[in-house]
């Protein structure tokens, strides 16, 4: 007999309770997701089937407002009111999953559920599902997903393989013909990880989410070892992937191999068709830039090489501050600054056009892919201009920054168009018939006029191209000194 009825088993209140969900803003609605998923945690004994329906029913009313959350998350991923967005997308997931784990916790000692009842293939489906959208959201925050959800998506398919259902389709929207499979879901959960996201900034890590959706009918895992499969996944150890540097000559029958570049062609033809186009309809919401940008990353890191290092890196040692903000950048080149930035940065190795950082202090506003940041190296009082190119934590929590170096000798340089002045960066020696690249706030150079530019003394005349890179609060513009 089951006591203390959870209040959703009333069909007037669970029907309130998801009219609520439906009609209250994406905060609200979550918050209050996450209060039901919990409750089911300790206010109740359910039985397995009821508890099972009810979880899969908050999980589907969640994904609408889940997809609200990520598109006001990314329309200012790095404003201080866009932080709530994501901690919101984490703190649900991590719900999620813990209910899912109560799930497939009743159905491993429920004996009278048979075990190929739809029932259970559903749970282990959406266990897998909820892993990757998990995976999505811990690396907006550049967080790799949590051993403990690996373990449980893993589980879920081994079970699914014992009995013989990974491609039995499965119905995930009551009412429309929404079907998909174990399978599917763990490759995309795999995709994911051998994506490199923490080399993306948040908007293509979403359309590297919306890619591998649109890739998936080329996307496949394999029990051989077939050429070109590049990463590996232990079922027995229901670990990550791995990226397999030879291929083994008598494989365990635990391992499944993956093998992206099989879709390398539609990643082709995708590119040629956005090369002409102005939108990018299937990735609504990300901008066609991001788009095919990402495109070129997943090309790179699927191709039939894996991508290696341009320049050998060394070890070196040493302190070192960063310095965030091209305001607070270039007040520290012309030392006006009336602070500097701690020495809170390790040294780990260094080449020549980067260095790795790391540190046991999280800084937001360095810990961002595509982020613009001032170094200052050693005690010479020397600062050299970078941009974060990875992001990455390791299992002692401490973070992890590779950096590429885009100018060793920054200077401040006044710039003026006739109609206004500003203050931009110059990255190289400025010599007339040569290029230059000149960093300052976004739109300020345009295209196809003349800029002069005082440097100490002297004046030059800069003809701007167009922006070459950009970030949060800078554009990078390469000039011809004429």
């Amino acid at each position: 007999m089951v006591h203390n009825q959870h209040p959703l088993l009333e069909p007037a209140q669970l029907r309130q309770a998801l009219t609520d969900i439906a009609t209250s803003a994406a905060p609200t609605a979550i918050v209050e997701l996450i209060r039901w998923l919990d409750s089911f945690q300790y206010e109740a004994e359910l039985p397995i089937a009821e508890l099972a329906r009810l979880v899969v029913v908050l999980d589907e009313a969640a994904q609408p407002q889940l997809r609200q959350a990520a598109g006001l998350y990314l329309s200012n991923a790095f404003g201080s009111r866009s932080l709530r967005y994501k901690a919101l997308g984490k703190d649900f997931y991590a719900s999620l999953g813990r209910a899912y784990d109560l799930v497939l916790d009743g159905l491993a000692t429920d004996f009278a559920l048979p075990v190929d009842d739809p029932l259970r293939a559903e749970i282990r489906l959406r266990t897998v599902r909820s892993a990757a959208g998990e995976m999505k959201w811990a690396a907006f925050d550049y967080h790799g997903l949590p051993g403990d959800v690996w373990q449980r998506a893993g589980q879920a398919f081994r079970d699914a393989h014992n009995v013989g259902g990974l491609n039995v389709p499965i119905n995930i929207r009551e009412g429309r013909e929404t079907r998909s499979t174990i399978q599917r879901e763990f490759v995309r959960l795999v995709a994911l990880h051998c994506a490199s996201l923490d080399q993306l900034s948040p908007e293509r890590i979403e359309a590297t989410d919306k890619l591998v959706r649109y890739l998936q009918p080329a996307l496949d895992l394999s029990a051989e070892p077939l050429s070109g499969s590049q990463f590996a996944v232990d079922l027995d150890r229901l670990a990550p992937p791995r990226r397999c540097l030879t291929l083994p000559d008598k494989p365990s029958g635990d391992l499944r191999f993956f093998r992206p570049g099989d879709a390398l062609p539609a990643l082709d033809e995708l590119a040629r068709s956005l090369a002409d186009a102005s939108s990018a309809p299937a990735f609504a919401g990300i901008s066609l830039p991001s788009v095919t940008a990402t495109v070129r990353h997943l090309a790179r890191q699927w191709g039939p090489q894996p991508p290696m290092r341009q320049f050998r890196r060394h070890v070196v040692q040493g302190q070192l501050a960063l310095a965030t903000g091209l305001g607070f950048i270039r007040s520290q080149l012309s030392g006006d600054a009336l602070l500097r930035p701690a020495a809170a940065w390790t040294l780990l190795d260094a080449s020549r056009n980067g260095f790795g950082v790391q540190s046991a202090m999280y800084d937001a506003d360095v810990c961002r892919v595509g982020a613009l940041v001032g170094a200052h190296v050693g005690e010479t009082g020397r600062w050299v201009l970078a941009l974060v190119r990875r992001v990455r934590f390791d299992d002692r929590a401490r973070v992890s920054v590779g950096l590429q170096t885009i100018s060793s000798d920054p200077q401040q340089v006044v710039l003026d168009d006739g109609q206004r002045s500003w203050i931009g960066i110059l990255c190289e020696p400025a010599v007339r018939g040569r290029s230059v690249r000149v960093v300052c706030e976004p739109g300020f150079m345009r295209a196809g006029g003349q800029v002069f530019a005082r440097l100490g003394t002297r004046m030059l005349k800069l003809e701007p191209g167009s922006a070459m890179a950009g970030g949060p609060g800078y554009q990078i513009s390469p000039c011809a000194v004429v």
